[in-house]
């Protein structure tokens, strides 16, 4: 019965997705043009990863440094490092870094991307997706405005994503609704924007890491 039921919601905020809403692409666009303009980001989030069938929910807490095409993510043990080409993913416990080249897809969901290419949550709209404006939310003192966007190809695992912007158009939220009754959320829980950031800090170093073994998976 739990898959019948997800199977009806999905195929209902399909039906709602019928349009490309002007509005709500105003707010994308104008979003994704100040995001891309900051000289650095800096933030702290949470992920929360929730299973409805099975009623469990995991949270990770982590930061982000970001200058250009160029990150740190400190997340559950793992630090990964990225030069806009290649992405170094350090695990702390078995002190192990794996080297891979960043082959970002349309059909990733909105955690990979922001592995991947954080600033890509507020533009991978523009390809293949349906948005339309959502209602407001008050958070934390602010009220938020939702922007629900879907996608064009039904054969994508996720059905619906939710935006939450604050009033000066930051991202404060996303959230990803899988057809498979999954859930992944990303809350900015502190966002701070042109600060310093010196370059070693996005740099993975080795001498940093003694007797790491280096897994290079690049051609």
């Amino acid at each position: 019965m739990k898959r019948i039921a997800l199977l009806i919601l999905a195929l209902s905020a399909a039906t709602c997705f019928a349009q490309k809403d002007p509005e709500a692409k105003t707010l994308l666009d104008k979003a994704a043009k100040q995001a891309a303009g900051y000289k650095s980001i800096t933030a702290d989030f949470d992920c929360v990863y929730e299973n409805l069938a099975e009623e469990k929910s995991e949270t990770y807490s982590g930061t982000l440094l970001l200058k250009g095409s160029r990150f740190r993510i400190d997340v559950d043990k793992t630090i990964t490092f990225c030069d806009g080409k290649n992405r170094w993913a350090y695990l702390t416990e078995s002190n192990e870094v794996t080297i891979s080249k960043i082959e970002a897809s349309n059909d990733d969901a909105p955690e990979d991307k922001f592995m991947s290419d954080p600033l890509s949550l507020y533009t991978f709209y523009r390809n293949g997706f349906k948005y339309i404006m959502g209602d407001t939310e008050e958070i934390g003192g602010k009220t938020m405005q939702i922007v629900e966007i879907s996608p064009e190809n039904i054969k994508r695992p996720y059905f619906k994503i939710k935006y939450w912007f604050t009033p000066s158009n930051d991202l404060y939220q996303i959230k990803c609704f899988q057809k498979d009754g999954t859930r992944f959320t990303l809350t900015l829980t502190k966002f701070q924007t042109n600060q310093k950031i010196d370059d070693t800090q996005l740099n993975f170093d080795a001498k940093k890491f003694p007797g790491v073994e280096i897994i290079d998976m690049r051609d």
